[in-house]
């Protein structure tokens, strides 16, 4: 499968939700995840052990910032 770049991923054995953030020509998928810490990973895997991330595991979506009032 192709990943594309924000896509939400997963280990197929399990583990967090990351974020792709890159692709390579090699097939290996660049992605970051926080840990329940809040604390930034990053690392590189085989697109063949990922798959799309369940909604349950992705994190929720991010809330909208309101724009400040001029």
């Amino acid at each position: 499968m192709g990943y594309m770049i924000g896509d939400t991923v997963q280990l197929k054995s399990g583990g967090p939700a990351m974020t792709v953030n890159n692709v390579d020509l090699d097939n290996y998928v660049y992605c970051d995840w926080f840990d329940e810490h809040g604390d930034r990973h990053s690392d590189k895997f085989k697109a063949d052990l990922l798959i799309v991330a369940t909604p349950e595991a992705a994190p929720n979506e991010p809330t909208p910032v309101a724009s400040p009032s001029l």
